[in-house]
């Protein structure tokens, strides 16, 4: 919001090709043309003096690792890694039910319908959309799970686990509804915890975690 002071954005990794950052919640990667406010590469082209290129993104209200680049030609260099679905994507959830099986790989087409809500479709179009996912830990307001990004769909593991009958806590969009007496959180409980990539000019691995805000995203040690 204009006049209203925020928190510097946690920078995680950086040099001059590149920077890798804890995204908050409720703030767009960049902006939509239906939508106000300030989005991350505004506030990161503020706080760094320099301008900052979306190379992928994050839902609005996910939180953790992102990697933006610092130059055109980092963009350009960078870009191809998450189009052929190269970088490792790993994410933690929170979800209201225990997964069956409690592991497994969920791939279907993608598709966005009128209301906004992503799905899957059965009678062709879409867009394929791959996620595996595998059970951690039981908490007390519902179940951790660790979910890695074969592909990158809009929406991509909160409809597939949605489908799966695991909805994501907080997550009201795609099915979530909170127990009488239970806490609301104020987000959908999904966070991008971990993220691999190569290096857009040397090819050295980099690898970021971002530790989550709330403590039932913490994965167990």
């Amino acid at each position: 919001m204009p006049g209203v002071a925020r928190e510097p954005i946690e920078v995680l990794w950086s040099d001059d090709a590149l920077v890798v950052v804890d995204k908050p919640a409720r703030c767009l990667v960049v902006g939509a043309p239906s939508r106000g406010g300030t989005t991350l590469v505004d506030r990161l082209t503020r706080q760094l003096g320099a301008r900052v290129y979306a190379v992928h993104r994050l839902d609005e209200d996910t939180t953790g690792v992102i990697a933006l680049a610092r130059s055109e030609a980092a963009r350009e260099a960078l870009e191809p890694q998450f189009r052929a679905h190269e970088a490792e994507r790993i994410y933690l959830a929170l979800v209201a039910h225990a997964p069956s099986p409690p592991s497994g790989r969920i791939e279907s087409r993608l598709t966005e319908g009128e209301d906004g809500i992503v799905r899957s479709v059965t009678s062709g179009g879409g867009e394929r959309a791959v996620t595996t996912y595998r059970t951690l830990a039981r908490r007390e307001a519902g179940v951790l799970v660790e979910c890695r990004l074969e592909t990158g769909r809009r929406n991509q593991i909160r409809a597939h686990l949605a489908e799966l009958g695991c909805p994501i806590v907080g997550d009201r969009k795609y099915g979530w509804r909170a127990r009488d007496g239970a806490a609301k959180p104020a987000r959908p409980l999904l966070h991008a915890w971990r993220l691999v990539l190569r290096h857009p000019f040397t090819g050295a691995r980099i690898d970021v975690t971002a530790r989550a805000r709330e403590a039932e995203l913490a994965p167990p040690p």
